[in-house]
């Protein structure tokens, strides 16, 4: 058994307590939540496509997923260094890789820590983006793929690296390529916004958790951001309460109920709500602890290791 002090308990305790304030068991109406949310939007049941079907929409070309991963050593700022790895894969058994490094030691501290704390952490944002924009636009150029399925919302390629997403949309317009976005976490809050009178206590997340049938598509313009060109629409593939978020360029609107069938179709009905080629990609890709430990101690002399990038803590003997 842990060794735990009281006082914590206390404090999980009383945690427990405030949460279950806020949210009780039941926070919403399931039917009745499902009424107000068609009064600004759509649910509509979508079909997985079976093996032609499919194979008759992609048209012969690949299917390219996108992924990246980041890692750093242990450490306080500025004392890490951070492995970046990008992979599009291809279901012909094509493959691209784009990979980079980042440590705060070679770079000039004129900010005060906390700043330099925040520049990094929007600096490795921005380069992790930056990595999967590269390799989906080497998808593109090379492959002339039917999709490409960036892993996360597109709109957060739009927000960390607006001139490679800018790249990226011309050159899938260009060789009419679809690109679609899915993101495991739903992190807007228009719809509860909407519906409950501009209310900041809850999120979609939460609005929607369990609000879909299995199989089932939401679609609203309310949860549009106007300006950035995306269409966006949640979708429930398993028996997981929670839905994913979907999204795609309006200029490829047309399309968008087959990708959203294309993404249910790739989704395993006992998942977690991702296209499997997705998670195939994400395992390809992961810079994992063990491998940032082995790239470390092969690539950087043990001097600089042990001076710069080893905390102190480490040599805890309990």
């Amino acid at each position: 058994m842990l060794s735990v002090s009281q006082k914590l308990k206390d404090k999980m305790k009383e945690a427990n307590q405030e949460l279950r304030r806020i949210y009780p068991t039941e926070v919403f109406d399931r039917q009745q939540l499902r009424e107000q949310l068609k009064g600004i939007g759509v649910f509509s049941a979508i079909e997985k496509w079976t093996g032609h079907p499919l194979k008759q929409w992609l048209r012969g070309e690949t299917l390219v997923g996108v992924d990246g991963s980041v890692n750093s050593t242990p450490g306080t700022h500025p004392h890490t260094l951070s492995l970046f790895q990008a992979l599009a894969k291809g279901t012909r058994g094509e493959e691209h890789w784009a990979a980079d490094l980042y440590t705060p030691l070679l770079e000039k501290e004129d900010e005060s820590e906390e700043g330099s704390l925040a520049r990094e952490a929007k600096r490795r944002g921005s380069l992790l983006a930056s990595l999967e924009i590269q390799v989906a636009l080497e998808a593109i150029e090379r492959w002339k793929p039917r999709v490409v399925m960036m892993d996360g919302s597109l709109l957060h390629f739009l927000i960390d690296d607006a001139p490679g997403w800018g790249r990226l949309k011309d050159a899938a317009l260009t060789e009419g390529v679809l690109l679609v976005g899915v993101a495991e976490e739903i992190g807007t809050k228009s719809l509860a916004r909407r519906l409950f009178s501009n209310s900041s206590t809850y999120s979609d997340r939460e609005l929607l958790f369990g609000a879909l049938h299995r199989g089932e598509c939401y679609r609203s313009e309310e949860m549009d951001l106007p300006g950035t060109g995306l269409w966006k629409a949640v979708l429930c593939s398993t028996k997981h309460p929670q839905p994913v978020g979907i999204d795609g360029l309006l200029a490829q609107s047309e399309e968008r109920e087959n990708l959203i069938s294309l993404v249910h179709t790739l989704t395993p009905s006992e998942g977690r709500g991702v296209p499997l080629w997705l998670d195939i990609v994400d395992r390809e890709v992961r810079v994992t602890d063990a491998l940032v430990r082995g790239l470390v101690d092969q690539y950087i002399d043990p001097d600089l290791h042990h001076r710069l990038l080893i905390p102190k803590r480490s040599d805890r003997h309990l």
